[in-house]
Formats: structure tokens, sequence, C-alpha cells
């Protein structure tokens, strides 16, 4: 996984991430030039050295709530060796920024999946500030994929899309909020947002932004399908049983939705199942056509009953 994680703001800022990501000192940090720093003087040293390179590279343009680094972690599942992870992402650093940004390295081994942080300072050498596109995160996972076989770690760059995921992964900031068992603003306004959503009779029509993941998605489960239908021509049982698995996960993937949209869907269908349980509670229970039905009387044992015409009638 290649992620960008943020991006640090004035001197404070950049100050507190060069903390963490070196544990106030105690882990070392490596520049593109495969110097290795330690302790904490060195990392203050080198924050300062950042801060000023970065106002004169500005050329005036630069101010101190400006972006200073971008935050960008690489990251692998548990079981990965860290050493050859940290190989993977020093080639990648090397070769996606070159000699054009300074950057650093910090891996991280407390954690149950080894990975490591890599900051880059936001004004290059030419003053020209780093800016990312989303291509080129997919061109990075690409990059980092390939390194990472290099050094002998199996790994693939697909996007997420193509892997059935429509939704993007939460932000480290939720993650940490989350940890600490706390609930992130970012989650009460979608709840809230969601809630006012769910009162409309009918979903609000579709963003343009939605419209476009909807048709992206529709396009790659075409081409999952297509692919699928050309194996099916085949004679070869393999292929035909990679069809039938081609098509069973095209049908199983999730709709393409936002957490608040499938949040008001869900608090839509619960209200309407709301309402519907009091309607039935409150409309009085219809007698059953049984209890319709007309039943034979009961015979009662005795004297049968003369008829009213064929009694005597009493003398006066």
């Amino acid at each position: 996984m290649v992620k960008i994680t943020g991006r640090t703001r004035g001197e404070q800022h950049l100050k507190k991430h060069l903390d963490y990501i070196t544990r106030n000192g105690k882990l070392s940090l490596e520049n593109k030039d495969g110097l290795v720093l330690t302790g904490r003087d060195n990392v203050r040293a080198l924050h300062d050295d950042w801060l000023q390179d970065n106002a004169v590279l500005a050329r005036g343009k630069n101010n101190l709530q400006a972006v200073q680094s971008v935050s960008i972690i690489l990251s692998m599942p548990p079981g990965n060796p860290p050493d050859r992870v940290q190989e993977a992402a020093r080639t990648w650093a090397r070769e996606t920024f070159s000699d054009r940004y300074d950057w650093l390295m910090a891996r991280h081994d407390d954690k149950d999946h080894p990975h490591v942080h890599v900051t880059v300072r936001s004004v290059g050498n030419d003053g020209k500030r780093l800016r990312v596109e989303p291509k080129d995160l997919q061109v990075w996972r690409e990059r980092f994929a390939r390194e990472l076989r290099r050094h002998g770690v199996e790994a693939e760059a697909t996007p997420r899309q193509a892997r059935g995921l429509v939704r993007k992964s939460d932000r480290i900031e939720i993650h940490k909020i989350e940890k600490r068992g706390k609930v992130p603003t970012a989650r009460l306004r979608d709840a809230d947002l969601a809630a006012k959503e769910a009162k409309t009779v009918a979903p609000r029509p579709a963003y343009g932004w939605e419209t476009e993941i909807r048709q992206r998605q529709r396009a790659i489960q075409q081409a999952y399908l297509d692919r699928a239908e050309l194996l099916n021509t085949g004679d070869d049982p393999a292929d035909k049983q990679l069809a039938r698995d081609i098509k069973r996960f095209v049908a199983e993937m999730p709709i393409a939705t936002t957490r608040r949209a499938a949040l008001a869907s869900e608090l839509r269908e619960v209200s309407n199942e709301r309402h519907e349980h009091e309607r039935l509670r409150r409309t009085p229970n219809q007698p059953s056509q049984e209890n319709l039905t007309e039943t034979p009387s009961t015979k009662i044992d005795g004297p049968e009953i003369e008829d009213r015409d064929k009694r005597p009638t009493r003398r006066r």
C-alpha cells in the first residue's frame, strides 16, 4: 500500500511529525543521500534546515503556514520481512523523487505490519511544490509493487475498484481517534447528514462525482464479464471454471455508494419498517374466513320443543 497520510503546515506541525516518525529521536532517519540521522538534536537541526530551504526556494511565496512537507506511508500485510519492505521503499523513494525533492525515511516495526514513513519536503530544488494527482498514486503503487517483487516479496498493485472495493479506506487520523475510544467529528457529521437525508421520501439525486464512480465500476464489471465470455468459448475446463469464478466475483461486487448514502438508506429502511409496524399495531384485527363460516348448532338433549302453531291455545 502507498498512501498519502497528510501534509504538515507550519513550524510546530512539522516538528511534531518528525518527532512522531522518529519516536522522539529514538528511531533513525535516512535521507535521500543515504545519510542516517539519529538523536533528537539532529532531528531538530534537520527541521530548521527544511523550513529555511522551503522559504528560500519558494522565492518569497512561502509562509510558515504553508505546506512544509508531504507524509507518505508504504506498508505491507503482517508476515512480510521488514528489511525487504524497507529496501523496496528506499528504491521507490529514490526513483520517485530523485534529486528534485529532499526526503526522509523511517521504518516502524512496532505495529502488526511492517511499514515505512517517507516524508518529502514540499518545495523542490526548482522552487515548485510537490503536487500529487490520483493517477500519480497508482503509478507509485505499481512502482512499489515492482520493487517488492524484485526483493522477493509477492505484491500486486491493482486498483481497489478492480478488487471490488468501492470505498476509500479511512484516513489515519480517523483510526487514531477511534482507537482512543472517541467518535471522530467526520463520523458525527456524516451521521447527521445521513439522518436528514433519510427523512426524505426518495433518495437525493447523485452528485456528478458519484455518477462517475458508478460508471467506472460498470466499466470494470463489463471488462471482467467480457474476459469471462472469452474464456468460456474455449474447451479447457480450467478456463470455463475461471469464467464462472469471474462472473461470481462480479455478481458479489458491492454497490458503488458512499458511507453517508449507505447509512441514509439503512436509516430510511429502518424508519419504513417502524412505520409499517405501527400501522399494523393500530389496525383492528380482522376476523378470519374460518370465523365467518356458519357452524352447525349444537343439539341439546331433552324433549323436543313443539312447533308454536301446533301447541293448544289456552281458553280464556
